[in-house]
């Protein structure tokens, strides 16, 4: 019943269906209209370096900003078992810098959206007549290897957000000139940091998205379906910038129980309601990431918590851990396995902390696009199947398909605000 009330209640404010409106004379300023789930964001330049604009998301009912940067890294699948775990320290590093009291960031996240590299016209052109008098023996041999790699050819485009908000900037900052300018310079400041933990993670950082480029990041992700790799000197309509800030946007939206349409895509969301129980080695994603040859994006959020914050919250949990232990042995029950592991669970986090290594709140979101319903059933089977052989667990976000989709998006909307019921 709460989760029929809520669904009921969200189709009164949010509504199921959504049309832009389009504006007559629309010029390149103009932001694109937005639905209900993405409502209050635009995308702002911010003066960066000399002749750079820094692109950043806006949120203006939340105050804040957020600027994506496109990374990449060595083969790690391939790497030996102790690079990979230097590694995986080398990022955890880079989190760990942001834990701090009075810290200006919110939270960070990294997306992968990967979808098969498609080599239709190369098998088209294959057994077309253009190419000459083909030789049956070699053309079915080569066919035959085009299947194989087809199924297993995966183009990944990775990219890491950080959020700044105007509730994190000290009195003596927001004092100091005007808040919407110390938030933008907090968020300049703040990228540059991540550039550096980036490379010192040796991981291959460009340089933050102009506003042109999360205006045409925007578009890719509203209809990823149909999305190619991109040419390295880009598109002639990126070129000619012909993807503008009052074109950014989608044009239709309807959302359903367990499915949400926009524009030409279906998609469908997940929440991962449980991580791996046991020690996995550090490719343990790898199956999941690659696998399955279907169009799929997957977003994990980090919040930082301070030690101070980390330290009260571990005290007050052994206290409550403990005084139910007492009380149940004045009442003659027995302390089960599950109480015992989770005293040590905080016992364990406690000891990490005192190491060095801060507290990091994490929550993952993964979002299957497809052309159709039926495609979109069938390749959430698969997603599901290969989140289980990597010991996830997968919920689908019923009733909120568009908060859902929404947060998966690298534009620095947080779970805990958009899925909160």
């Amino acid at each position: 019943m709460p989760l029929l009330t809520g669904w009921a209640s969200a189709r009164l404010r949010r509504g199921r269906h959504w049309d832009a409106p389009l504006p007559l004379w629309a010029s390149a300023e103009t932001p694109a209209p937005m639905p209900p789930c993405l409502d209050g964001l635009d995308i702002v330049g911010i003066d960066w370096r000399p002749d750079v604009s820094l692109g950043a998301v806006r949120d203006r009912l939340r105050h804040t900003l957020t600027a994506v940067v496109p990374v990449s890294g060595p083969q790690f699948v391939v790497e030996p078992r102790g690079e990979q775990e230097r590694l995986l320290a080398g990022w955890g590093d880079l989190l760990g810098q942001y834990a701090v009291e009075r810290g200006v960031v919110s939270h960070l996240s990294w997306s992968d959206l990967a979808q098969p590299s498609g080599m239709g016209d190369h098998i088209a052109w294959l057994v077309s007549d253009e190419r000459g008098i083909p030789n049956d023996t070699a053309a079915a041999s080569y066919r035959e290897l085009l299947d194989v790699g087809t199924d297993s050819a995966i183009n990944h485009e990775a990219v890491v957000t950080i959020t700044v908000n105007r509730e994190r900037l000290s009195r003596h900052r927001a004092l100091r000139g005007g808040v919407d300018e110390q938030l933008r310079r907090a968020l300049v400041t703040s990228v540059e940091a991540l550039l550096r933990g980036l490379r010192s993670a040796d991981l291959a950082a460009a340089d933050p998205l102009r506003p042109s480029g999360l205006q045409r990041l925007v578009r890719s992700r509203i209809d990823p379906v149909g999305a190619r790799p991109r040419p390295r000197k880009g598109r002639l309509v990126e070129r000619l910038a012909l993807v503008r800030s009052s074109t950014a946007g989608p044009l239709a939206l309807d959302c359903e129980w367990r499915h949400l349409r926009v524009d030409g895509a279906f998609h469908r969301t997940w929440w991962v309601g449980t991580w791996p129980r046991l020690a996995v080695p550090p490719a343990w994603l790898e199956p999941f990431l690659s696998g399955g040859g279907v169009t799929r994006s997957m977003t994990v959020y980090f919040q930082p918590v301070s030690t101070h914050q980390s330290r009260r919250r571990i005290e007050r949990d052994l206290v409550k851990l403990e005084s139910d232990a007492v009380t149940k042995e004045e009442k003659g029950r027995r302390i089960d396995a599950r109480h015992r592991r989770a005293t040590q669970a905080l016992l364990d986090r406690e000891e990490e902390l005192v190491a060095g290594y801060p507290e990091m709140g994490y929550a993952g979101l993964v979002t299957v696009s497809a052309r159709s319903v039926d495609d979109l059933d069938e390749h959430s089977e698969i997603i599901e199947q290969l989140a289980r052989e990597s010991g996830m667990d997968l919920r689908v976000l019923d009733a909120r398909q568009d908060l859902g989709w929404a947060a998966a998006l690298p534009l620095g909307l947080a779970p805990s605000t958009l899925l909160a019921s």
